[in-house]
């Protein structure tokens, strides 16, 4: 079985703010918890962790930033204080706090990509605006390999 996330998946927000998590990202969390966060940047997304790739996270966070740096403090306030820890249901539907529905204009039509060790959490509308504005993947990342 794998240990990452792949693949494009539409689903629809309930009015009550929950998503049915799709099968093949579930069985990847190996838990019912998934952590719930703001996207990086100027992203308008949400970030979906399983907990074991939470916990990593934010270990990893805290052995190489240093809480005393302001720059580091403003990227915690953004990213782990907005974190929600949330149960997977019987029905393998998420709830998704309204704080961060808000935060990413999730409506109803939402799109869930599978990003290796994260799952991002698009309003369908959003992501194709942005995806617009990116006429050309920049393959210059990939010198990050070397």
């Amino acid at each position: 079985m794998n240990e990452y996330f792949t693949g494009e998946y539409n689903n629809t927000l309930d009015q009550k703010g929950r998503i049915a998590l799709p099968s093949k990202l579930r069985a990847v969390m190996n838990s019912d918890i998934v952590w719930i966060t703001k996207g990086l940047g100027d992203e308008k997304s949400l970030l979906i962790y399983s907990q074991k790739y939470w916990e990593k996270t934010v270990n990893e966070l805290k052995e190489k930033l240093s809480i005393y740096n302001k720059n580091t403090r403003w990227f915690y306030r953004r990213f782990i204080s907005p974190a929600r820890e949330v149960q997977i249901d019987k029905n393998g539907r998420i709830a998704i706090p309204q704080s961060l529905r808000e935060y990413a204009g999730l409506k109803k039509e939402c799109l869930f990509l599978g990003m290796n060790t994260v799952i991002e959490l698009w309003d369908v509308d959003t992501f194709t605006k942005e995806e617009g504005k990116t006429k050309e993947i920049d393959l210059s990342i990939l010198n990050e390999l070397q």
